[in-house]
Parts: C-alpha cells; structure tokens; sequence
C-alpha cells in the first residue's frame, strides 16, 4: 500500500512548484521569472498581458497565447509580426508599438538600474555587491513598487555598464571623431592580473562644450590569449591594429588623424616598424611628438646618473629603515618633537613617477638634524650596520651639498613637467618654456656672452672653454650657505669633486634636452604666433606677416592643392588686429578665445577654425597615464579576474558621467541609454559577465 502510494506520486504530473524545484536544482540552472502584477500596469503590456494559473507563465489576449513571464519574452513578444497587427488593428486611437516600447524603456525600474550602475562604476565598487544589493532594496523599501521591481545582480550589472552605458558614450564620442579633426594619445601598461593593455586617448575641438578636449576612447589588450597569431605579431603591430580596428569599428576615417603622440619606447616611437613609422606610412605629413613629461623625466634621471651613488642609496637606505617598523617611527617621532619638526614620514624614491625624486629630496633636507640626532643615538645604543651606514651619511657635510644642489635643480624639471601634464592646449608655448629651461640651466655653468650670442640649436654644452670657473658656477642659495662651513672649505679635494660633479649634471641634462627637443622645429617653433596676445597684436606682424609657414608645415589641416583656403588663412590673418577685439584678452583659456572669436567674427571662421584644430596636437600623454591611475583603483588585487572589456567599459561609463559636467547623483540616462537597455543585444558579449 504505502509502496504503490509512493508510485503514484511519482508518476504524478509536476505542478508549478515542482517545475519551479526542477529548474532551481543544480547549481548551473538559471532561477525563473515568476509573473509580476506589477506587469499590468505598463503602457506596452497593459492592453494585451494577462495573468494565467501558471504563475511562471502569462498570456496574451491579442494573440491568444501563452508565453514564458519574463520581461526580455515580453518585450519581444509586442516586437512579433502577429502581435503588431493583432495590436494595431484593436483600435485607431491606441498608441503604436514603438511609442508604448520607449515609454516602457524609460520607466523607473530601468531609470533605477542605470543609475544605480553608473554608481558603481563611479566609485570603483565590485559588481558582486549587486547580487545582495536588489534583495535588501527589496527588504528596506518594502512599500516601493520600484524597489520591488527592481532584481538586478552582478551580470546584469555588467552588461548595463558596458553595453548600455558605456556604448552609448562611445557611440556619442564615435559621431564626433567623424565630423572633426583629432590627435591620439597611446601608451602601454601591464596591470595586476599581468595583462597588458594599451590606453588610446583622443584629443579634439568639442563644439559642444567650445573647448579643447582629451577623452578615453579604448583600452586594447595587446596579448590576447584566445588568439595565438597575437604573439607572432609582437607588441608594435598589435598596438598599432588595435587602435585601427577600433576606428573602423566605429566608421570612423583615419584620415581625420592629424596628431599622434606617445613616449619613447621603441615600440611606440622606434625608427623602424613602429606605431610611429606605421602611422607615417598611413598618413603622410602627421604631426608627431614624444610625450614631453616623459622627456623631462628622463634628462633628469640622466643627469642624476653623475652624482654620487651614495646620495640615492641615503634616501633608499633611510626609506627602508623605517619601512613597517612602527616601533622605530615612533622613536622617530620624539626626535621630530624635540626638534619642533613636523612628523613627516619619509619618502620612497620611485623610478616610475615623474614628480616623486624632488618631493623625496625636499623631505630629507627638511628632517636631516632629526634623522642626523635619531641615527646617531642608535648607533650608540644599537649594532645595527644600516644604522652606521646611514649615520655616516647623514654626517658626511659633502651628502647634504648635493642634497642641497638637487633642491635648487630637480623644481626646474618638475614645474616643467606639471606645467606640461594639463589637459588644456598649452603646445602654443612649448618651444617657449623648453627654451626657458634649456637657458636658465647652461647660464648657471657657462658665459653668458656665449649663450646669448649663440642659437640654442648650435649650443655646446660640453665646450669646457666656455664653462665657468668654480668661484662664478651658480648653484642655488643654500649651496652658497653651506660652502661658508669651515668643514667643508677646509677639504679642497672632495670640494673641487663636488663642483666638477654639478657642472655634469648641468651639462648632461643640456645635452639630454638638446637631443630630445628640436629647437629648429618648424611646426612647434611657429606655435607662438596663435597666442591671444600675439594674435591680436599688430607688432608681432613684422616679425610673422604670414602663416604659410606653419600653415604648409601641417598639410592634414590645410591640404596643399587647396590655395584658395591657404589665401582666406593667410588674409583672415593680416586683419585680425584690426577685426579682433582685445576684451577678448581676458579669457584665460586660449581655446575659449578662439571659440569666441570664431562666434563673434564670421568674417574669421576660417582662421579660428584652423587654431582650434593646431590647438588639439598632442603635447604629452599624461591624459594616458591618469588612465592608467584609475585602472588601479578599478582593478585591485582582489579584483584581479576582471576582463579588459569590463574594465573598458567601466571607464566609458566614468568618462560619460565626467563628460555631462554630473556626479552620480544628477546624472540621467539619456533616450539612447533606454534603447539599449531594452535591447536584446543587452547580453550579446557575455563574455565579461563573470570577471568578478
């Protein structure tokens, strides 16, 4: 009895909550939609959705069928052939299938799970805190209909970032790369997963905000594991197809490219079958630069390469020292105190940052008594040979010397380099600025009559007949200083080293400057002249009566063959003192003086086109570098799984939120955005759905 009741049941057909069990069980079964009522108040689903006893089932009363209760199944239910004549042929005043679809892709449900995603990719969040995040929105507001409604977890989460969000950016971006002229910032990096990425960079005119922008465009993994014929490539012609690929992708002709800029690295700048040969080769008459920060950094790095190797081991030595030992720093602290010094912790020389070498400099200068007092009480105390190593240093007059000279020469490079890491055009003033440094460094060490007489081109650093002797070399004021120690006059030999040394460095980073930057440049070198100040000015007229000298030089901005624009360029030019007004002087951004010049002078539209367009070239790839920054934020060592297509789309979406001026709390979704997330394509590339 009991084991035929047992049989029965068993051959008893599954209800509804037995199909549901089913489809639960197993750990790779996909949960099913249960039908909502809240479905039946839906402008799209409202004529036609009924509920059935089924509660994994709805119905259509148009069609007279039952389908699955899922929100995709519907949608593409009121898509259908039958259904739209089924529909359309109900009554002539209902309002047609595509407007009742874009009212039910703006509804709030969907306004919540963009926005919600948009908040994540913000803040650098893990998608994975979606998969509690709906259930306990649910949980809280009980008495929300969008609360309810709302069921979004970590793989939809995803897909909204970078198939919805971020696509929707990059289709924006796309439409104006294809009307405008721009340049391409490039640069390689291997981030904590140990996958390396190459980050492309656009910089153009944006008519809508009337200023010059740098935006993210890609991020190319240049080592694709899924295809083998990568790694016989090598990195130069992935880097290079890569960025291509992209453009076609998105329609877009290479010959709108007028700029490409990236920093030395063979791969990227080699003479030979490089990004930039390939690039050349494409487009005859390219402006190219080498990133200028980088190249800062580097003369500097060269330059330092004369000093002593024991003042770099003194700030590495000191650094590791104190490195998680708090017992130590807290020692440190009572030195600090005593000296009324404030309780800076020191600083690690990082080959890597460009800015990182004076900031390390500038902090051991200022706590040397206190590091001087600390070392030499430990090594009383304590038999520690890192403790007499660093003792003798700190003791060694000649140490703090160099320490002293750096102070006054690295701030040189630095300003430099932060001048030259804005996002605003400042390539106007290059040659200016790099002329200023490469002057203000060769007077310390040599005549001054040389230098004056002599072109910066033609300049020998390294003719020792023209340096200065050691009682005229200049090396900065707290140099002067300390050579009034007694100590230090007294050792002539080590004296006489330490002059020889800093006129070395001197003349290396000259030399390094002269071999990385052309003073004879005939693009960079006539850049000066679209200065609001020079352009409006009728006296730098006889020094520049005409731009055809830089105007041939950039032959992708004005072609050759087209002289009748060549005339209007250079006539626009001759008048504009005359035309231009000068209250136009205090706008500060040179970009917004051309824009505006171009608004109020129609006669001038030509010329004002053409600066805005010299104003987007490339003068550094620092754009690329705080890319790179927030990559590292985004993708941590417990985030290390996550896709290059993920990540990518979630600096889309970052760029997106940046782009409208908005933090995640004002940004709206825009009609594009809706579509997108209604689409079926939303999961097309599911590739990335579990990077986390």
């Amino acid at each position: 009895m009991d084991s035929s009741s047992e049989s029965k049941k068993r051959k008893a057909p599954a209800g509804p909550s037995r199909q549901a069990e089913a489809s639960t069980s197993g750990s790779r079964s996909r949960r099913q939609q249960r039908y909502r009522k809240a479905w039946e108040t839906d402008p799209a689903f409202k004529p036609w959705l009924q509920e059935t006893p089924d509660p994994y089932k709805a119905r259509c009363r148009l069609c007279n069928v039952t389908i699955t209760a899922e929100r995709t199944v519907l949608i593409n239910h009121v898509k259908s052939k039958k259904h739209c004549s089924k529909f359309n042929g109900t009554t002539d005043n209902q309002e047609p299938v595509s407007t009742s679809l874009k009212q039910t892709a703006k509804d709030p449900v969907a306004r919540a799970e963009i926005k919600l995603a948009s908040v994540l990719a913000a803040h650098n969040l893990p998608f994975e805190v979606m998969d509690h995040l709906s259930e306990v929105l649910r949980d809280i507001f009980s008495d929300s209909n969008i609360a309810q409604e709302f069921a979004v977890k970590r793989t939809k989460t995803t897909e909204v970032v970078t198939n919805v969000i971020g696509k929707s950016y990059k289709e924006q971006l796309a439409h104006k790369l294809r009307e405008t002229k721009f340049s391409v910032l490039a640069d390689e990096s291997t981030d904590v997963g140990s996958i390396k990425t190459s980050c492309v960079v656009v910089r153009f005119f944006d008519h809508d905000t009337g200023c010059v922008e740098s935006k993210f465009w890609e991020l190319c993994e240049i080592y694709n594991t899924a295809n083998s014929e990568n790694v016989e490539k090598g990195a130069t012609g992935n880097l290079y197809e890569g960025m291509l690929k992209t453009f076609e992708k998105h329609e877009i002709p290479v010959t709108q490219i007028i700029g490409f800029g990236a920093d030395e690295r063979s791969a990227m700048m080699g003479a030979h079958n490089s990004v930039e040969s390939r690039f050349r080769n494409e487009c005859p008459g390219l402006f190219v630069i080498k990133c200028v920060c980088h190249s800062a950094h580097l003369c500097a790095s060269e330059a330092c390469k004369t000093l002593p190797k024991k003042c770099e081991d003194l700030a590495r030595d000191v650094y590791n020292f104190f490195k998680g030992n708090s017992k130590r720093q807290s020692k440190f602290v009572q030195f600090q105190s005593f000296l009324h010094l404030k309780p800076h912790k020191m600083l690690h020389p990082s080959q890597t940052r460009w800015l990182s070498l004076v900031d390390v400099v500038q902090r051991v200068l200022e706590q040397w008594e206190a590091l001087r007092l600390f070392f030499e009480d430990l090594r009383s105390s304590e038999r520690l040979v890192a403790a007499d190593t660093i003792s003798d240093s700190l003791r060694n007059p000649f140490i703090k010397l160099y320490y002293c000279f750096l102070d006054w020469i690295l701030p040189k490079f630095t300003n430099f380099n932060k001048y030259f890491q804005s996002d605003k055009p400042v390539i106007t003033v290059l040659h200016e600025k790099v002329s200023a440094l490469f002057k203000e460094i060769i007077l310390s060490f040599m005549e001054r009559e040389y230098v004056m007489k002599t072109e910066l081109c033609l300049i020998d650093p390294n003719r020792k007949d023209k340096h200065l002797s050691d009682t005229e070399i200049y090396l900065g004021v707290k140099v002067l200083q300390e050579l009034q120690v007694s100590r230090v006059t007294a050792r002539k030999y080590e004296l006489k080293e330490f002059f020889q040394r800093c006129r070395e460095f001197m003349s290396v980073a000259c030399c390094e400057i002269k071999k990385k930057y052309d003073f004879s440049d005939n693009v960079i070198s006539k850049l000066n002249c679209l200065t609001p100040t020079n352009a409006l000015s009728s006296n730098f007229r006889k020094s520049v009566p005409s731009l055809v000298p830089l105007v041939t030089a950039l032959p992708l901005l004005v072609p050759p063959e087209d002289s009748s624009l060549l005339q209007r360029l250079d006539d626009q030019w001759r008048i504009l003192p005359l035309e231009g007004d000068n209250s136009a002087l205090n706008t500060e951004d040179i970009d917004k003086f051309w824009t505006t010049l171009s608004k109020d002078k129609p006669n001038l539209t030509d010329l004002s086109q053409f600066a805005l367009s010299v104003l987007s070239l490339p003068h550094s790839n620092a754009e690329c570098e705080r890319v790179f920054s927030k990559i590292n934020l985004f993708k941590t060592k417990a985030r290390n799984r996550l896709k290059t297509a993920t990540v990518n789309g979630a600096l889309l979406a970052t760029e997106c939120m940046k782009s409208t001026g908005s933090c995640c709390k004002n940004f709206n979704p825009t009609n594009d955005m809706y579509s997108l997330l209604a689409a079926k394509e939303l999961y097309s590339n599911t590739s990335h759905s579990d990077s986390e």
